[in-house]
């Protein structure tokens, strides 16, 4: 005997439910150190945006409540933040990217740099009795820049295509995440009609005096597994721009093996 399934509430849970799984971004993850990405023949310095280096043993930012942010130069020498494109101290090199001092993580030919904002979000309550709440999040992004006097670029693909096009060993990496790419997104499509279909046969045959008909189990398969599926597709796309990341890699070890040589 098929287990009866009441429906009045929920359908809007069903929806919700899939409006956020949908709504995940396929997360970009790059690693890199930070330490290990500073200027290892120097030890703190301030760049300032005139092109003028001022070194020295501690650097570090200070940004009082009620007066100017500076960056500090071994407790004496203060500059203002806004005279300032870069400095480094024993943690990390910093350079002004979209308003903020991003840590470099990558160093070499091609530089990646990365920022950080947080924002509120806003989640409606899921289902009958539930409650809505607010929670913080934080999202991080990349910047690449290919030279370091070169302007730094937000993170894409297609600017890190243009950037190792010159070096067959790199763009074989940009070749399989371009396979993969059209590999998921195909399987995107095929998830989309899935899940689309799915709660369209539910919605409109298989509701029968408030109990899922036959018809409706098929829908709620299909509504289901297009949404898992394509969840797990996200992942695989996050996944997926570690070929980047490698492209990026492999196209700075032109370097190493250069000196190797040598």
């Amino acid at each position: 005997m098929k287990p009866s399934l009441t429906l009045k509430g929920s359908l809007p849970l069903l929806v919700i439910t899939a409006m956020y799984l949908c709504s995940c971004k396929a997360v970009q993850t790059f690693h890199g150190g930070s330490y290990e990405a500073r200027d290892a023949d120097k030890k703190s310095f301030i760049v300032k945006t005139d092109g003028t280096v001022i070194e020295g043993n501690e650097a570090r930012l200070r940004a009082p409540l009620f007066k100017k942010s500076t960056v500090t130069l071994d407790n004496d020498v203060k500059v203002p933040v806004k005279e300032i494109e870069a400095y480094q101290n024993d943690n990390a090199y910093y350079h002004k990217v979209a308003g903020q001092f991003a840590p470099r993580i990558k160093k070499g030919l091609i530089n990646m740099y990365r920022t950080s904002s947080t924002y509120t979000e806003f989640e409606p309550a899921m289902g009958p009795g539930g409650m809505s709440h607010t929670h913080t999040r934080t999202v991080i992004t990349y910047h690449v820049q290919k030279g370091d006097s070169a302007v730094i670029e937000k993170f894409s693909p297609n600017v890190v295509r243009g950037y190792v096009q010159d070096y067959a060993p790199a763009m074989e990496y940009v070749n399989v995440y371009d396979a993969n790419k059209h590999k998921y997104r195909v399987w995107s499509y095929i998830n989309t009609a899935a899940t689309v279909g799915g709660l369209g046969l539910l919605i409109t045959k298989g509701i029968n005096s408030n109990k899922l008909s036959t018809a409706g189990y098929a829908g709620l398969g299909l509504f289901f597994g297009g949404v898992v599926n394509g969840f797990v597709n996200k992942i695989h796309k996050g996944r997926n721009y570690k070929n980047m990341e490698i492209a990026i890699d492999t196209y700075n070890g032109q370097v190493v093996k250069k000196k190797r040589r040598s």
